[in-house]
């Protein structure tokens, strides 16, 4: 007998007597495209709409290929590095928008541009023009157009020097300023799409890197976190390092900018309301964006944005700005906002919140856990005496060795390091915390006993151990009082507990600092390099240790017979080293080359740092 047909999918559910009714009628009056981007619900998604078609499987491997080869940096000579990227370009000829869109394409154009003469960067704002808006917003693309402003900053300033009169009138030079041109034809066609960029998870990034172009100010390549480029075009800037570093240094900008940032403020300011700028404040993806247009306000002695989101500034703060500044400080996003404003609000705001906010509840407002990033802000904007009367205050908070006080401990030594008091303060509560420890330093560290101390590095409470590690640090560099106790509590260490502490990534920062202090005695430094005797070979090629046999400079300074022990160490273990990265930089720092072709040299020369 026959069996029935097997159905998938909608077939599945279909009912027998659904299969007779009628389709549904469509709607006689759809929804204009108009009304459906206004709609806030698929405005972010407006963006990817931009669509210039598909690069075929033979492109993307080629593409994938060239990648890998500009990664590796193999190039024998500058000419053939030229010729290899001379014929990139010719292959995104005429492709460019095809390219910058799609995932593949897009991470060998940004890498193509961060290396770009004049001409192709012209070229590329040629291709993008009549399409900035759909590039800014859409996912890939808006990565390319980030670096391409980033790109035109060297270009900007070398016509500046050549064309004064740009810093001087706002007008366009497109025959002796034509990268200027450019960046203000990319204005003239975002103008009107400003806040939808500027709020746009895509297009954000585009915006403030446009805002930083147009004032000149210095784009620092950091981690992730960083609030003025998107995470994956940092990492394909990060590995063009010598092309990508020369683009962001502070220049100086044309006149005709400073209108931009006009017309930007104005446009941005006037959207602003009270409840809408604290919601930004807490947004990720607006918050940096406002944080950055608080930064140019200041620049240009105005508090618009400030007077909009805490409109009392005198007296008593009232209850609905006193809940968002606690919220601020109990926010992941909010928490980085107010320290942001804090150093670039005018500094009579900052005493008003001081002496409204801060003193007052900071016995309650101590304990969030964004508190010590507004500490930080504040330290540094407070002068000496408010800061030291705050910093005693801070100090009665910290009752144990908590990570959260670890990290009110630290903003309070670095505000000591600044203003230069409560050295003797910081000393007796620290020590009165350790109290009951044999050894200071296990006590900082939070460590119980000499076992596993290696393994501590892949632990769970990794954060923890960095801001210990940077406590004890800190307190080397800036407390006499402690520092002396520190090193004896190291030097107390049994030799194969003072390997694993150099051999850890994390404590090995702590040795650094040890190793590195000049005002050892004579005796405690033998004591130190004593111990490491044998195993330089060894910690030359250790990720963490490698930086404390690079300290190993200072401390056997004025002990040539242990300079020299080393070197014939680092010599025995060379083919081992040569075959380590970390190696190889130690065996660099220690100027092996030149002790091997001559000895007599090498003890004449200082090493390097």
């Amino acid at each position: 007998m026959p069996r029935e047909q097997k159905k998938r999918g909608r077939r599945l559910h279909q009912k027998p007597y659904e299969k007779s009714l009628p389709e549904p009628e469509l709607d006689s009056n759809p929804v204009e495209e108009k009304q459906y981007y206004q709609d806030e619900e698929v405005q972010h998604a407006v963006g990817q709409q931009a669509f210039y078609g598909l690069l075929d499987s033979t492109q993307i491997d080629y593409f994938k290929e060239a990648e890998g080869i500009m990664t590796s940096n193999t190039f024998t000579s500058d000419e053939e590095r030229e010729q290899f990227y001379g014929a990139l370009w010719s292959e995104v000829n005429d492709i460019e928008l095809k390219v910058s869109t799609d995932p593949t394409g897009s991470k060998l154009f940004e890498r193509l541009l961060l290396a770009a003469p004049k001409e192709k960067l012209l070229d590329t704002y040629k291709a993008y023009s009549t399409r900035f808006s759909e590039l800014s917003t859409q996912r890939f693309s808006s990565h390319c157009l980030e670096t391409l402003l980033n790109c035109s900053r060297t270009f900007i300033t070398s016509e500046v020097e050549q064309t004064p009169g740009l810093l001087e009138v706002a007008t366009i030079d497109t025959e002796n300023a034509p990268v200027t041109s450019a960046v203000s034809d990319f204005f003239a066609e975002i103008r009107n799409d400003i806040p939808r960029i500027a709020l746009h998870p895509y297009g954000s990034h585009v915006f403030r890197s446009f805002l930083i172009l147009c004032t000149g100010k210095e784009l620092v390549l950091t981690s992730g976190s960083s609030v003025l480029s998107g995470k994956k075009s940092l990492g394909g800037q990060k590995k063009v390092a010598d092309p990508a570093m020369r683009h962001y240094r502070r220049s100086d900008c044309p006149a005709v900018f400073k209108q931009f940032i006009e017309d930007v403020l104005n446009t941005m300011v006037s959207g602003i309301t009270l409840e809408g700028g604290r919601k930004m404040a807490l947004d990720p993806v607006s918050s940096p964006v406002l944080q950055l247009l608080i930064e140019l306000e200041d620049d240009l002695l105005r508090c618009n944005i400030l007077s909009i989101i805490f409109p009392t500034n005198e007296g008593e703060p009232d209850f609905m700005s006193v809940s968002f500044l606690e919220n601020l400080l109990s926010h992941p996003v909010g928490s980085h906002f107010l320290e942001k404003m804090l150093y670039s609000c005018p500094l009579s705001f900052v005493e008003y919140l001081y002496m409204s906010f801060f003193t007052p509840r900071l016995h309650i407002i101590c304990k969030a856990k964004g508190f010590s990033f507004a500490v930080k802000a504040l330290m540094q904007r407070l002068n000496t005496k408010s800061a030291a009367k705050f910093s005693a205050r801070l100090l009665d908070e910290v009752t144990d060795l908590s990570l959260q006080n670890i990290v009110l401990l630290n903003n309070i030594i670095v505000a000591i390091s600044q203003h230069g008091s409560l050295e003797t303060d910081v000393a007796e509560k620290v020590t009165g915390l350790c109290s009951g420890a044999d050894n200071i330093l296990l006590a900082l560290l939070d460590i119980g006993s000499f076992e596993n101390i290696s393994a501590r590095q892949r632990s769970g409470a990794n954060d923890s151990l960095k801001q210990r590690s940077i406590l004890v640090e800190n307190l080397l560099k800036t407390i006499p009082q402690l520092s002396d106790a520190i090193v004896e509590s190291f030097i107390a260490f049994p030799p194969e507990t003072k390997l694993q502490f150099t051999e850890n990534t994390i404590f090995s920062h702590v040795v650094e600092a040890i190793l590195s202090k000049s005002d050892l005695a004579v005796p405690t430094r033998r004591k130190l390099l004593n111990d490491f005797m044998g195993h330089f070979g060894s910690l030359a090629c250790s990720v963490g240790a490698s930086r404390a046999v690079d300290a190993c400079n200072i401390t056997s300074t004025g002990l040539n017979h242990y300079r020299e022990r080393i070197a014939q160490e680092l010599l025995a273990n060379r083919e081992s080293i040569m075959r380590s990265l970390y190696g190889k930089k130690v065996w660099k720092n220690w100027n092996m080359d030149l002790h091997v072709r001559s000895s007599a040299q090498w003890k004449g020369k200082p090493l390097r740092g």
